[in-house]
């Protein structure tokens, strides 16, 4: 078997008699072919990665809703808290027991207006 290249630069094969022509046509079709299995390979992991990503910010979504409602709740208690230690009976008998006062008499009181 004897080899030998063309002007273009493909190989030559003699075999038996016979004349085959070998071009980088087998090259440049693996090239492609493993260029395409490349971006098969990085869309289908960009796609997962991008898939994660909304689980994770549905799971941060939901923490956020469950701690605003705890918020909320808690604003409702200390609402009421301040509504309680406001109230005027709490206020009067703390003013009678603790600190010893009494009602003001009627000519005590003066109206300002």
């Amino acid at each position: 078997m004897s080899r030998a290249t063309t002007r273009s630069g493909d190989r030559v094969l003699w075999m038996d008699g016979k004349q085959k022509v070998r071009s980088g046509f087998k090259k440049s079709r693996l090239f492609i072919l493993a260029f395409l299995t490349f971006l098969v390979i990085v869309s289908a992991l960009f796609y997962v990665w991008s898939r994660i990503k909304v689980i994770q910010i549905g799971y941060e979504i939901s923490n956020s809703l469950k701690e605003g409602r705890m918020l909320e709740e808690t604003n409702k208690k200390l609402r009421l808290e301040i509504a309680t230690l406001k109230s005027y009976a709490r206020l009067e008998k703390i003013a009678v027991e603790e600190l010893k006062m009494s009602k003001p008499k009627s000519d005590q009181v003066i109206i300002i207006r």
